[in-house]
């Protein structure tokens, strides 16, 4: 087995594009969400330059925005490694979305029905598809190790980093680009989302509010987190800048609904747990648990209970970062790794933004701010993401 490090990360986030900007909003505890008069609803959606302009009119034509998005970041995460200019035929990619571009369907769709099929975009079929993000980034640097593009809703980035962790860490890849994207902000998604009761409503960014009594939804936003990961022998040998070492990976089903997880907490307590036999590691080594925590009245309680069940008498500092940037859906988990790295790196837990007063409290540390990693803690951490479709995913962390 092979030892599996992190040497360089790419991000889109509601602070903006790099990973310096979302690392910066977090250490500065602020909120990236806004109301959107369009839209009708409090999203985290990306400021400043619009990231279609880095191309040309025919390529925002066959390019899907979430594809755009995915080369951005993997462009930042390849440079940040030095790896751009690596012999990359035993590369893997697995960068996943959660949802296709809803409002590309229904435009398409409109122009069926009044028989104008001559006009229907000859890149409709790639632009919809899943796995073009992944695509487009193997063939721009000629990653031959195989494209995969994971899709398992909200644990669609944590499920594409742990496979091509597990895929370095047993001899099937020597490197692989890892994440996942998604751009999804748009009436259809939204409506969708609304009419499952899932959305939080109001016109103030505080909305968003994981754990907090008053937690009503959560937050809908866009972006892109992707990890580039090789072997620990590679990276040393080439003098890369090791940001964390992966130590274990752990998935679960609940078998119990296909939105709403069991109230016994067997899916997450599975996924934490399996993920720390999978690290060789006993609980009380983790010091942070990154919650998948959404600001559902549901889901942020089950979550708190697996995490009770499986780190009981610790005490152990859990938080969320969706009070800060929403949920971003299927690159939820790719980005939270990425600012979990940055946590241990810059020694800054982030905190539970927006959460003031909490019945989840009981045997944990539901972080209110932004706080300094506990002295005799280590710098291990858990990262969690649960989709729809009863699926979960636990990726454990380590400053290395």
């Amino acid at each position: 087995m092979h030892r599996v490090v992190v040497t360089g990360m790419g991000a889109i986030s509601p602070f903006g594009v790099t990973v310096n900007a979302l690392k910066n909003g977090l250490n500065e505890g602020r909120s990236g969400l806004k109301y959107d008069e369009a839209l009708k609803f409090v999203v985290g959606s990306v400021p400043g330059e619009r990231v279609e302009d880095r191309w040309a009119a025919g390529q925002q034509r066959e390019m899907s925005r979430a594809s755009m998005f995915a080369l951005v970041a993997s462009d930042e995460a390849l440079s940040q490694a030095n790896a751009q200019n690596l012999d990359h035929d035993e590369t893997a990619v697995n960068i996943g979305t959660c949802m296709s571009d809803l409002e590309h369907i229904g435009e398409t769709a409109q122009k069926v029905a009044e028989g104008q099929t001559r006009r229907v975009s000859p890149y409709f079929v790639p632009r919809i598809l899943n796995n073009l993000p992944a695509g487009y980034v193997a063939m721009k640097y000629k990653m031959r190790g195989g494209v995969e593009a994971t899709s398992t809703a909200c644990a669609t980035g944590l499920h594409c980093i742990g496979n091509a962790f597990q895929s370095i860490r047993y001899g099937n890849s020597r490197r692989a680009l890892a994440g996942a994207v998604e751009c999804a902000l748009n009436p259809i998604a939204l409506a969708g989302f609304d009419r499952m009761r899932a959305l939080a409503r109001g016109d103030q960014p505080s909305i968003s509010r994981p754990f907090d009594k008053r937690r009503a939804g959560f937050v809908m936003s866009e972006g892109v987190g992707v990890v580039f990961l090789e072997r620990l022998e590679d990276a040393e040998a080439r003098g890369a800048q090791i940001l964390a070492e992966v130590l274990g990976y752990g998935i679960s089903s609940d078998c119990y609904h296909i939105s709403t997880p069991d109230p016994s907490a067997i899916g997450a307590v599975l996924s934490m747990r399996r993920a720390l036999g999978n690290a060789s590691l006993d609980p009380v080594q983790i010091g942070y648990v990154n919650a998948h925590a959404t600001s559902t009245p549901n889901g942020d309680s089950v979550e708190t209970e697996a995490v009770r069940k499986v780190f009981p008498n610790q005490n152990i500092a859990v938080s969320s970062i969706k009070g800060h940037i929403g949920h971003l859906l299927g690159a939820a988990g790719s980005v939270e790794a990425i600012a979990t790295i940055c946590a241990m790196n810059d020694n800054v837990l982030p905190g539970n933004r927006n959460l003031e007063e909490s019945e989840e409290d009981e045997g944990l540390n539901l972080l209110r701010n932004n706080s300094k990693w506990v002295d005799g803690h280590p710098k291990i951490s858990i990262c969690n993401s649960f989709g729809f479709g009863a699926t979960n995913a636990s990726l454990i962390l380590k400053q290395f």
